[in-house]
């Protein structure tokens, strides 16, 4: 009945091989069976009565809770995980969108801040060359993510991951129709993209998910984790792509992605769910071997984590806009020639390089568990300098030529 000697009590009882004859035959171990009916979701009509088994008082489950998962019925399959899948691809449908709305006029920034290029290029980007304020942009919106993950991510431990991912997207949504309205001027522009920017840590929230629904799988926790990081560098090209459907709009795209954060809501609404009363711990009870928080080991994760984005931005956008865009684009079209680069060419390239990443997000965990996150962490940055080093000895040949762009 116990093979493993684990206690018979214990809050994390172990799943029972019992059947209803054992049962029978053992009346007094009834603390062993898993009932056949715990309810995946609130309003589950289904009653133990009606499984022809019997429930300890200790089992007794209120409807009006939120499910727990990872209860095993007398089948050995847990009536939960199509409710956890769920709401794991809910969470990274958010992720997707929440990229969409981040990109989905990047690939025009340079022609937005460029006056006189475009009908909609801001007429004035005073006091700001054009490269100055593509990079004020890309600092501000960086900032307000910045900001977010902290915000938002205190916010997902004090009310729930599930209203976390919900008031993200519903600031997505309003942010982008509001980046939308101002689109006349530059500054207003700016500060709306700040705005938008504090509500773009889906993702971390997301990724954080994985591990609250998956908790006792940590493997499981990890895939996920992997397929949050793919399904942002897939939503980071397809936002891009979004610019190449409106080529004589350049805001547009936003009304689009406005109309897809508020369709994540709906969907998060009703798939996503926090599987105990606590949004973090499934178990009150601390575990016998809980590790200890490392502090230090944490503040130098954050640390390097903050260097390796900065770096990360010598390709993405960097290499992209100013240089590629100025070198093979822009300097053509004020010496009134014909460009070597198009510009569909330049969002076409802006917006695929996000799928460069999507092998790596795919691989991070099996490459992890083999090196272990600290030694592939260091391999991938170095395969990052290495690469934005190429980019600028490209970028550095003058005049700039067909073989160099390419």
């Amino acid at each position: 009945i116990n093979p493993h000697k684990t206690p018979l009590f214990s809050h994390r009882r172990p799943q029972s091989t019992m059947t209803i004859d054992d049962a029978a035959e053992y009346p007094e171990r009834d603390d062993l069976i898993t009932p056949l009916y715990e309810p995946s979701c609130k309003g589950d009509s289904a009653r133990p009565e009606e499984t022809g088994t019997t429930r300890s008082s200790s089992n007794n489950v209120d409807n009006d809770k939120e499910p727990i998962l990872g209860t095993a019925s007398l089948t050995g399959k847990s009536t939960s995980d199509t409710a956890a899948q769920r709401a794991a691809y809910a969470a990274m449908f958010a992720v997707f969108v929440d990229a969409i709305n981040m990109m989905c006029i990047a690939p025009n920034l340079p022609i937005m801040v460029t006056p006189g290029l475009h009908e909609d290029s801001f007429p004035s980007t005073e006091p700001f060359d054009i490269a100055t304020a593509q990079y004020a942009h890309d600092a501000v919106e960086a900032l307000g993510m910045v900001i977010s993950n902290f915000v938002f991510g205190y916010i997902a431990d004090r009310i729930g991951s599930r209203k976390a991912i919900l008031l993200l997207m519903i600031g997505s949504c309003c942010t982008s129709v509001g980046i939308y309205l101002v689109r006349s001027n530059y500054w207003s522009f700016i500060a709306m993209t700040f705005a938008n920017g504090l509500f773009g840590s889906a993702a971390a929230i997301a990724n954080g998910y994985m591990f609250i629904i998956y908790k006792n799988d940590r493997e499981k926790a990890d895939e996920f984790g992997g397929y949050v990081m793919a399904t942002l560098m897939v939503g980071l090209t397809v936002g891009g792509l979004f610019t190449l459907f409106f080529p004589s709009n350049l805001f547009r795209p936003l009304l689009l992605s406005s109309a897809l954060c508020f369709l994540a809501f709906v969907v998060c609404f009703i798939f996503v769910f926090v599987p105990s009363e606590s949004p973090v711990e499934i178990d009150s009870e601390p575990e016998e071997d809980d590790i200890p928080l490392d502090k230090r080991a944490i503040s130098n994760v954050i640390i390097g984590a903050s260097f390796d984005h900065l770096g990360t931005l010598g390709i993405y956008p960097l290499a992209f806009s100013p240089v590629m865009y100025q070198r093979f684009f822009l300097d053509f079209q004020i010496a009134n020639k014909v460009p070597i680069m198009s510009g569909n060419e330049y969002r076409w390239l802006f917006s695929m390089i996000g799928l460069a990443a999507v092998p790596a997000a795919l691989l991070m965990p099996l490459v992890n568990k083999k090196l272990g996150v600290a030694i592939s962490t260091i391999i991938s940055n170095l395969i990052t300098a290495g690469a934005i080093i190429a980019l600028l000895s490209v970028a550095a040949i003058d005049p700039p030529t067909h073989s160099s762009f390419v």
